[in-house]
């Protein structure tokens, strides 16, 4: 048995997702555990399907189990993103590989650019206090690596191999099909960016392998007046109070007093050194009522769904793990305040992506259970 782990958003899952599933057991993975964002992403935005829906998906397109990042991790940057779900694997205590696409498909090249990057830290630090972005600095700071670097899923790569030291977890780098937030088709493939402006109107069915409910998709169009609303009730101090909110928290503050809409608050924000992913991150948080005092260790990993080869890792993992597991999450809600509060994040992100969809769920997180697969 050779379990490979993989960390994921499946926004939504599409063929490019089941391409890199086969290369990863064509690499020797018998079975494929995905570590999966919640109903928010780490762009900023609702998911455009439900955690269970995107969970089922990719047990049809070749994982085996699927678990559930925390909201609060979801929607960090890169390093902090990659740290939480290689967290989740390496607690499971069973994992023997992380897989992960890459432009730069070669992990040496990959190390390389990383250590580049350690080296030129405080010059990365220097060029960002002038009013570049962090892959810009980055960039420019590291010479040769520069052309890595300018990779956004060799970026997020590089965090991957930063988290797995001394873990005792082996990285595979797999060749992505599609460029990042591509504009266009490439063969059979697509961007999960294209596939998410088309989905509504339908006709990316190809891409995807499967047709997804139209009635089941989420949008930020339908629950813009929402968020807006609740970030017009915050204080100052509410702001300041944000993850990451460090020199945005006063603007986010003004904007969302004045703003007719969404992109109305993105733009009064943005700056040369502030991505517009940064404060749509920012702009999540805050609809969620996520502080920094919610920046704590995941108390537990909730399974979404799972086939018979991913039981057969639930059951190494009741003596391996250091993570509770679970599908319930009445259950885990109860195991520590921390793990509580954990519980009522994902239930809010569910609602507010339910808010996303011309029609509302009503069934709530704490009544679901983990899909099985057979």
């Amino acid at each position: 048995m050779k379990i490979a782990g993989i960390i994921a958003e499946y926004n939504p899952f599409h063929n490019g997702h089941r391409y890199h599933i086969q290369k990863t057991r064509e690499a020797g993975a018998t079975h494929v555990v995905a570590v999966m964002s919640p109903s928010v992403v780490q762009r900023g935005e609702a998911a455009v399907q439900a955690s269970h829906d995107r969970a089922e998906a990719a047990i049809f397109g070749g994982a085996d189990l699927v678990l559930e990042l925390s909201p609060q991790w979801a929607l960090s940057p890169a390093r902090d993103f990659a740290r939480a779900g290689v967290d989740v694997i390496a607690r499971l205590g069973c994992a023997d590989i992380l897989s992960f696409g890459a432009e730069t498909a070669d992990v040496g090249l990959l190390s390389k650019a990383l250590e580049a990057t350690e080296k030129n830290e405080l010059n990365i630090k220097k060029l960002m206090s002038g009013g570049l972005n962090y892959p810009q600095a980055a960039a420019r700071a590291c010479g040769e690596a520069a052309e890595i670097i300018s990779g956004r899923n060799n970026i997020l790569a590089m965090e991957y191999l930063r988290a797995l030291k001394n873990s005792g977890i082996a990285p595979l780098a797999v060749q992505r099909t599609a460029q990042h937030d591509g504009a266009e088709p490439q063969g059979g493939f697509a961007s999960a960016s294209y596939i998410r402006s088309r989905i509504e109107a339908g006709g990316v069915e190809g891409y995807m392998g499967y047709s997804p409910d139209k009635g089941g998709l989420s949008f930020m169009k339908y629950g813009e007046r929402a968020i807006l609303w609740r970030l017009s009730m915050m204080s100052r101090e509410d702001y300041e109070n944000l993850p990451y909110s460090e020199n945005i928290a006063g603007r986010l503050y003004e904007a969302a007093r004045r703003a007719n809409t969404l992109e109305e608050v993105y733009s009064a924000v943005k700056s040369r050194s502030v991505t517009h992913s940064r404060i749509r991150r920012a702009v999540m948080c805050a609809a969620l009522g996520i502080s920094r005092r919610d920046m704590f260790g995941q108390p537990f990993a909730r399974a979404l769904a799972l086939n018979a080869r991913g039981a057969e890792v639930l059951k190494i993992c009741r003596k391996t793990a250091r993570i509770p597991l679970a599908s319930s999450l009445a259950e885990l809600s109860r195991l520590s305040p921390e793990a509580k509060r954990q519980a009522e994040l994902i239930e809010l992100a569910s609602r507010l992506q339910s808010l996303c969809r011309l029609s509302t769920e009503r069934i709530t997180e704490y009544e679901k259970s983990a899909r099985i697969i057979k």
